[in-house]
């Protein structure tokens, strides 16, 4: 008979509750926002334009590992953004095979709105868990280490 191990069980509750997450994002994403412009994005499109936003001439390859896609996932939504004009490609400085990006005027517009209704939707969430600081804190914690372990371990060896 197996004996009950406590920490295997948390470790297993852990898991379970991120798979959870990571399906309630998936649904979440395929529907379309506006986030209060007449672009209507999804949630890769918004996230890809809040990440080159934070990194201004990143280039492809360094977007599709910091948002652990592949080259072609990431070409794909570049291209689309790059059509409606809230992306731009430039030869890269360093590289000139590799193109860095950047964001036009209208997609900072765009991306500032969609960051502005994040920290809203956020702020709100938070609010309604009542957590304390250091809750807040050890849930940080207990997750970066979680996501550092997957990213060493797991998503680096693919």
């Amino acid at each position: 008979m197996f004996m009950k191990n406590p920490k295997l069980e948390q470790i297993n509750e852990l898991i379970s509750l991120f798979y959870e997450i990571g399906r309630m994002t998936a649904a979440l994403e395929k529907t379309p926002k506006t986030y209060g412009t007449d672009e209507m994005l999804y949630s890769n499109e918004s996230h890809t334009l809040e990440m080159i936003g934070n990194h201004e001439g990143i280039t492809q390859k360094e977007l599709s590992d910091q948002m652990y896609r592949t080259k072609g996932a990431t070409s794909i939504v570049i291209d689309k953004l790059v059509k409606r004009g809230l992306v731009e490609k430039r030869c890269g400085v360093i590289d000139g095979r590799s193109n860095s990006l950047f964001l036009t005027e209208k997609g900072k517009f765009v991306n500032e709105c969609h960051v502005k209704y994040d920290n809203q939707m956020i702020g709100k969430w938070f609010e309604s868990l009542e957590l304390t600081e250091d809750e807040m804190k050890v849930t940080c914690h207990v997750l970066r280490i979680c996501l550092d372990y997957y990213e060493k371990n797991i998503y680096k060896s693919k």
